[in-house]
Formats: structure tokens, C-alpha cells, sequence
């Protein structure tokens, strides 16, 4: 990490991992119902579905009721991306393997649940592919010269369970932290 990304990960109070904190002293602001954002949104354990158009990919995740567009029409990132918590996503596909391109993360947020940062400068290259009919596995490299010195690759699997229904799950109604002050 940089000197910056150390300082914002030791600043940083999560609910998991070994520096855990009880919920009522994280800072993880997913746990105030802000969205997870990506990546942190596939940690999120609940279902997701995708959907796939001629213009886009679109990622349904269970969880506060979240969507991801991912666009394979050939468009280029806009010059004046507004940054938000998933992104400017634009794929493009590789034989099997669908390449997505993300910039314009706001940098709210963390990377994962245990306070990893991230920053505005966040640049996310992600590879998608089935490796074999029941598991999907995304490759991911992160480049984010504000938090880490280099950049740095991560994997994840995900396996298909087509009798799941993704269901509308609202944070505000699951808050499993109403009785805690902050």
C-alpha cells in the first residue's frame, strides 16, 4: 500500500477479520445501508443473476436490491465519467471470457470487509468466465496508484445454483444493527 492506503487501512474499523469490531464501531458503511459498490458487492452473501442483452450485461445481486450494468455494445468510457459506488463498467468478449473495464469508482467505500481502501483512482480489469457448467470465476486486477504502490490480482468463484430465486432484499429492512447508537 501507499502511505495513503496505510493510513486509511489502519484508520479503518471493520466488522470481520482480525482486527474485528463489534457492529456497533465499524466504520464500514455498508453497515449503514450504503451500497456495497464493486467489488465489495460480490462479498455480499446472497444471490446474483446475469442477464444478457445485445447492449449489456446486467448483474442482479439479491442484496439491497443492487444492479451493475456492464455494456458490450462498444462504447468508450464517457470523458466525464461521474464517479458512483459501482463504476463506469464496459465489457468486451474474448471467446468465452467476457472483459470488463471499470473506472469512475467514487471511492467511498472499501474493497472488501476487512478495510482494504480504495480511492477515485480506482481501475478495475475483471475477466468472467464459466469454468466448468456449474462455476463462474472472475479474475480481477486492481489498479489504484492513490492506495497501492502496484497493481495487484485477486480470483473468486461462484457457483451456479439455478433453483435460486433473487429475491428484493431492502438494507433498511434487515438492518441487524437497529439497537446500537452510533
Amino acid at each position: 500500500m501507499t502511505a495513503w492506503g496505510e493510513e486509511q487501512f489502519k484508520n479503518a474499523k471493520p466488522s470481520q477479520g482480525p482486527r474485528g469490531v463489534t457492529l456497533d464501531k465499524t466504520t464500514d458503511k455498508v453497515y449503514q445501508c450504503y451500497p456495497p459498490g464493486m467489488p465489495y458487492i460480490y462479498l455480499q452473501l446472497f444471490p446474483m443473476q446475469i442477464v444478457q442483452t445485445p447492449k449489456e450485461v446486467i448483474e442482479l445481486f439479491e442484496y439491497d436490491h443492487s444492479v451493475r450494468h456492464i455494456f458490450i455494445d462498444g462504447r468508450k468510457h464517457p470523458a466525464d465519467v461521474t464517479p458512483t459506488y459501482n463504476g463506469d463498467s464496459i465489457g468486451h468478449w474474448e471467446g468465452d471470457t467476457l472483459v470488463v473495464d471499470t473506472v469512475g469508482l467514487n471511492g467511498k467505500l472499501w474493497l472488501d470487509r476487512v478495510g482494504h481502501p480504495d480511492s477515485d483512482q480506482m481501475h478495475i480489469t475483471e475477466r468472467i468466465q464459466r469454468v466448468d457448467e456449474k462455476t463462474l470465476q472472475v479474475d480481477f486486477t486492481f489498479d489504484d496508484p492513490k492506495s497501492y504502490t502496484k497493481a495487484w490480482t485477486a480470483t473468486m468463484r461462484f457457483r451456479l445454483h439455478p433453483d435460486w430465486n433473487v429475491i428484493e432484499d431492502v438494507c433498511e429492512d434487515n438492518r441487524a444493527f437497529d439497537n446500537f447508537e452510533k
